[in-house]
């Protein structure tokens, strides 16, 4: 998906395949993105891949419709792949839905995000190991942040509902995290401050509901000059086309 700066609106181009990104609304430089699977996601051997091209100034909201099942795999992994460029001053806000990898299933999951001068990013990623009464299967997943000095961020997490390891999860089975880069959000005790600007907040627990990120999602993403997430929205017209000029 890909949104430009535009008069009277921005241009939106948005591609079905797996997922079925479906347009909100949208003004002269923002969109809301609604993004839902096409179909069942993710079984064994599937390959999802989202691209994403923030133009110069842009704000994309991307709104999660539904969360997200790994099935099991039957012996075949699947990948999850974000690659996203942000242009100069350009805004990304995208608060992910849970991703819950069920028994048996293997995941790889990878978060790419480059950014241009003035460009800040705010995205939430909530992974949960195992369905009700499931201890989940195995996922990694890498996230990494650049700019043209060089790397912001690199993470690599791997998890195993089965073979749970200390300092990673330990007893948990959620890890919710919000990952604000290219600004200095407000930071709470705790919270991970990036050596260049940026910072992670990260709970861990038994249940999403439990997660007391919801706050610090709406602070970072107003800070990052959106409105808690939903300033695509209220800056954008309602659309009910795709692309058009």
């Amino acid at each position: 998906m890909a949104v430009e700066a535009g008069i009277p609106r921005a241009h939106v181009d948005l591609a079905v395949g797996a997922l079925a990104p479906r347009l909100v609304g949208r003004g002269p430089a923002s969109a809301h993105v609604a993004l839902a699977a096409a179909g069942m996601v993710l079984l064994g051997g599937d390959r999802v891949h989202v691209d994403i091209d923030v133009g110069a100034g842009c704000l994309l909201e991307i709104e999660d419709i539904g969360g997200t099942v790994a099935y099991p795999s039957r012996g075949t992994p699947s990948t999850w792949t974000v690659e996203a460029t942000l242009g100069a001053n350009a805004v990304l806000l995208w608060r992910g839905l849970p991703f819950v990898v069920a028994d048996d299933a293997d995941v790889e999951r990878r978060t790419a995000i480059v950014l241009e001068r003035g460009a800040r990013a705010v995205i939430r990623e909530t992974l949960v190991l195992g369905r009700h009464g499931e201890r989940g299967g195995r996922l990694v997943s890498e996230s990494t942040v650049s700019d043209a000095e060089g790397p912001i961020l690199a993470e690599r997490l791997e998890l195993h509902g089965c073979a749970p390891e200390p300092g990673v999860l330990g007893g948990c089975r959620v890890a919710d995290t919000v990952v604000a880069v290219g600004f200095r959000p407000p930071t709470r005790p705790g919270d991970l401050v990036l050596a260049q600007p940026g910072a992670l907040a990260r709970h861990l627990g038994a249940h999403t509901h439990a997660s007391p990120l919801d706050g610090v999602w709406s602070a970072w993403s107003d800070a990052a000059g959106g409105a808690g997430g939903d300033a695509a929205a209220r800056a954008a017209e309602p659309a009910f086309s795709v692309g058009a000029p």
